[in-house]
C-alpha cells in the first residue's frame, strides 16, 4: 500500500471516481459494465456502501442481516440488495447520494478513533466482522476497481497513476505469493510489471508448501519462471476482470507453471 494516510487514500479514490461519473453521458449509464450490472448499477453499488460508511438509513429492502464472522468477504446478497433497492432511481439521484455520503463519511472518519487497527469497524462493516484495518484497506480498492470497470465499459482508458491505483497495487503486491498456491516446493516465479505501478514481484515455494517473496539475487531469477506484463494487465488479473488466456503476458520458463500462476493471480472475492 501507499504511505498515505488511509483516510486520504479513501477520499482521493472517491474524488477520482466522482470526477469520472460527472463526465458520463446519459447513454453511458445503461452500458453493460459487469455480468448483470450496468454502469448505473455499479454506481448504485458504490452509493450503497459509501452510504453505509456514512451511517445513512438504507432504503426499503436495502439491508440484509448477516451472521457476523471475522473479516468475512462482503456477501453477495448484501451487495445485490443495495443495488436492487436503488433500481428506478436516476443516475443523478444516485450521484447526489454518493456525493453526500462521501462528504459525511469523510467527516465521520476524521473524528473517529483509528488508533487500533484491530478494533471493530463502524456500521455494516463491523456487523460483517471487519476490523478497522480491513475496512480502511478494502473501501479504496472497491472504489478504484469499479472506477476502472466504468472506464472500460465507456471506452475510457484505465488510470494506474493515482493514489487509489498505488493503494491497490500495494495490496496486490503483498498477495502475489498466493498465486503460487499448491505448486511444488522450490518453484520460483518473478513478475516484471511495467507502467506507473511498475515493480518486480517475486515468490518461491518453501518446503512447507508456503510461498514467500525472495530477493532475486545471485542468479536466482535464472532458475525462476519469469512473467512480463503491464500494470494494467496485472491489476485486471488480480481483480478477475480479464480471463487469464486473454491477458498479454510474456513468459520465460515453464509454460504450465506460468499459466497456473496467471490463473491464480485473482484474489478478489
Amino acid at each position: 500500500m501507499t504511505n498515505a494516510d488511509p483516510l486520504t487514500v479513501w477520499d482521493e479514490a472517491a474524488q477520482d471516481l466522482l470526477a469520472l461519473l460527472h463526465d458520463l453521458s446519459e447513454e453511458e449509464w445503461d452500458r453493460p459494465a459487469l455480468p448483470g450490472w450496468t454502469v448505473r448499477d455499479v454506481l448504485a453499488h458504490l452509493t450503497h456502501l459509501e452510504s453505509e460508511a456514512a451511517g445513512f438509513e438504507q432504503p426499503a429492502g436495502g439491508r440484509v442481516v448477516v451472521e457476523p464472522a471475522r473479516n468475512q468477504p462482503m456477501p453477495t446478497e448484501v451487495t445485490e440488495a443495495g443495488v436492487a433497492a436503488r433500481r428506478g432511481r436516476s443516475a443523478q439521484e444516485l450521484l447526489t447520494e454518493l456525493e453526500r455520503a462521501s462528504a459525511v463519511r469523510r467527516e465521520a472518519l476524521a473524528s473517529a478513533d483509528l488508533s487500533d487497527p484491530k478494533a471493530p469497524a463502524l456500521g455494516l462493516a463491523g456487523e460483517l466482522g471487519w476490523d478497522m484495518r480491513t475496512w480502511l484497506r478494502n473501501r479504496p480498492i472497491d472504489l478504484w476497481v469499479h472506477e476502472q470497470d466504468i472506464r472500460r465499459a465507456t471506452g475510457r482508458p484505465m488510470t494506474t497513476a493515482t493514489t487509489g491505483a498505488a493503494h491497490v497495487a500495494g495490496v496486490m503486491t503483498a498477495a502475489f505469493p498466493a498465486a503460487l498456491r499448491k505448486l511444488p516446493a522450490g518453484t520460483s516465479v518473478v513478475a516484471h510489471v511495467s507502467g506507473p505501478q511498475g515493480r518486480v514481484l517475486t515468490a518461491r515455494v518453501g518446503e512447507d508448501g508456503r510461498a514467500a517473496p525472495f530477493a532475486p539475487e545471485d542468479g536466482a531469477e535464472a532458475e525462476a519462471v519469469v512473467l512480463e506484463m503491464s500494470d494494467e494487465t496485472w491489476l485486471l488479473l488480480t481483480g478477475g476482470r480479464i480471463a487469464p488466456e486473454d491477458a498479454e503476458v510474456t513468459v520465460t520458463g515453464d509454460a504450465d507453471i506460468a499459466a497456473r500462476v496467471v490463473r491464480q493471480l485473482n484474489v478478489t472475492p
